[in-house]
């Protein structure tokens, strides 16, 4: 019942780039949204989602110094369905599951089977991981931003159930 009544101050990654400008220039001015996730529609909620997701990645990507960790977000049409979602994932990933792909179809020979690539991206994972960890803990934005997305992510589900 609470987290239908809960109001969330969301303090979404822009606004943490907008603090950091403000520092620069004291006259510009923090604005903060406030949302309550309770009242939110099905739709509403999808756009905020997004629109939270589009945020935090752009700034963990600004921030991790390494292109082969940013997290990019594209439509893809899953396997067996014509109809395209949002599929967000980082760039060592996409790389892996393509080359992997890829091996698969030149040394095809019968029955294959695409491997797990956890195992492959091992390393990266632990260094995305490790930024996450870092920007939490420099940005309390960011994390707020984090908990507002896990919030949505809830409502989203309560309202598909």
């Amino acid at each position: 019942m609470k987290k239908l009544i809960l109001i969330i101050s969301m303090l979404l990654i822009h606004s943490i780039s907008v603090a950091q400008a403000t520092n620069e220039d004291e006259n510009e001015t923090e604005i903060e949204e406030i949302i309550v996730i309770g009242e939110l529609s099905k739709r509403a909620v999808r756009e905020q989602i997004i629109r939270v997701e589009n945020d935090i990645y752009d700034f963990y990507n600004e921030r991790n110094g390494d292109p082969e960790l940013d997290i990019v977000c594209r439509r893809v049409a899953l396997t067996g369905t014509l109809i395209p979602e949002r599929v967000c994932e980082p760039v060592f990933w996409t790389r892996a599951r393509n080359q992997n792909i890829q091996e698969v179809v030149n040394g095809f020979a019968g029955i294959a089977e695409l491997e797990d690539l956890s195992a492959v991206v091992i390393q990266e994972t632990e260094d995305m991981n490790q930024i996450y960890a870092e920007l939490i803990e420099t940005y309390p934005g960011f994390a707020e931003a984090l908990l507002v997305l896990e919030d949505l992510k809830s409502r989203l589900e309560e309202l598909d159930n």
